[in-house]
């Protein structure tokens, strides 16, 4: 089914994308409310970037695509010119020698027309519309109106990078007390492999194209240049290294749901990564009428703590390899987090609904946790 979005194009924290039936009927509580990006209360000449904010301009979806597709026309025209002037010098046909010349016209206007179609919007602030980094405050601009403070890095905040299984594409997803927000950019040829380090931090998204769209504040998506993304994605991070550890997000009923890479807060449950617990991700079921809904959970437990983040399970595709023919770490490491065994529906009591765009970043951090000694089986509804 569609994937829903506020009007503001944001996907909720919490939110159930794509079920059959209410969030209710699966978590036992409301889908939480959509992500906001709301301005923080600032005296009104706070809330303005300064002349000084580093600007991110935003280009149209696929721009970088058709830039290099354009780029890979010139080398056959180049061939093509070269030999009809070989052609047009050695030949003693006044005929073959008027005609090389109109060919190479008319071959020189068709490509030339056809990189202006492949070309058009795709040019770097073709409008006012990207974001800009002002120190601690990260600010979107619109193609009209004043910009909109989306958080600052001053309270705590999220940065959560998801690639596709090619790698050809990653989304930044910021999460804070604020919302969430997305910036997204489509990486081919030398960006993609100059930028090696960047995709090895980012979660694999398999099967999950609505995931990796950016969608922008004002409901447009929201892209950037291979260049201008890996530059502010580093930018944040030098702003708040620990950022890439930490989701700020909350539940159904607005309480916590944290992770800073030390501890995992779900509402009132806090659970000690550094502390030996139990965990284990598993498949479940439920039928709401004729349809039948898969869901992932992840089960967590700590002394008399135990909570099971849930999130819909997407379809899975294969993974496929890199350039050189091989799988890279990252992607060994999402297959292993993402197998999980059938078992039973957990009790209602203990669910709580989490996008899946942060299910692979919570069981990470688990993954890192050590592990009880012993893991009684858990409890089934």
């Amino acid at each position: 089914m569609a994937r829903e979005r506020n009007r503001n194009g944001l996907a909720g924290s919490m939110e159930m994308r794509g079920t059959p039936s209410t969030t209710e009927d699966v978590v036992g509580a409301r889908a939480a409310p959509p992500g906001r990006t709301s301005v923080i209360v600032e005296p009104e000449e706070a809330i303005v970037p300064s002349k000084a904010a580093r600007r991110y301009c935003a280009v149209e979806p696929g721009a970088e695509q058709r830039t290099a597709s354009v780029r890979e026309a010139i080398l056959p025209l180049l061939c093509f010119t070269a030999v009809a002037v070989v052609v047009a010098v050695l030949s003693k046909s006044l005929v073959v020698r008027a005609a090389v010349p109109i060919a190479l016209g008319v071959v020189l206007v068709a490509l030339l027309v056809r990189a202006a179609a492949k070309r058009g919007g795709g040019k770097l602030g073709v409008d006012k519309r990207g974001v800009s980094l002002d120190g601690h405050r990260l600010f979107f601009h619109a193609a009209a109106g004043r910009p909109r403070l989306l958080f600052s890095m001053r309270e705590p905040f999220g940065m959560t990078l998801v690639a596709s299984p090619r790698r050809d594409r990653m989304v930044a997803v910021w999460s804070s007390p604020e919302g969430l927000f997305q910036v997204g950019a489509s990486f081919q040829g030398a960006p993609r492999r100059a930028l090696g380090a960047l995709f090895d931090r980012a979660f694999t998204m398999s099967g999950d194209e609505a995931a990796l769209e950016a969608i922008g504040p004002d409901g447009v998506a929201l892209e950037l240049s291979a260049s201008d993304f890996s530059s502010l994605v580093f930018a944040v991070e030098d702003v708040d290294p620990a950022c890439v550890e930490r989701l700020v997000l909350s539940d159904a009923r607005g309480a916590p749901l944290t992770l800073d890479g030390r501890e995992l807060v779900v509402g009132e449950r806090r659970f000690d990564l550094t502390a030996p617990l139990e965990w284990r991700p598993f498949v479940f079921q439920e039928a709401f009428g004729s349809a039948v809904a898969v869901y992932q959970g992840t089960w967590v437990r700590q002394g008399a703590n135990e909570t099971v983040l849930v999130a819909l399970l997407p379809s899975i595709l294969p993974f496929e390899p890199d350039e050189e023919g091989d799988l890279d770490r990252c992607l060994l490491r999402d297959m292993r987090l993402m197998a999980a065994s059938p078992e039973a529906p957990p009790s209602r009591e203990v669910r709580v609904a989490i996008d899946r765009l942060f299910v692979l970043p919570v069981r990470a951090a688990l993954d890192k946790a050590p592990r009880a000694s012993q893991q009684p089986t858990r409890a089934r509804a």
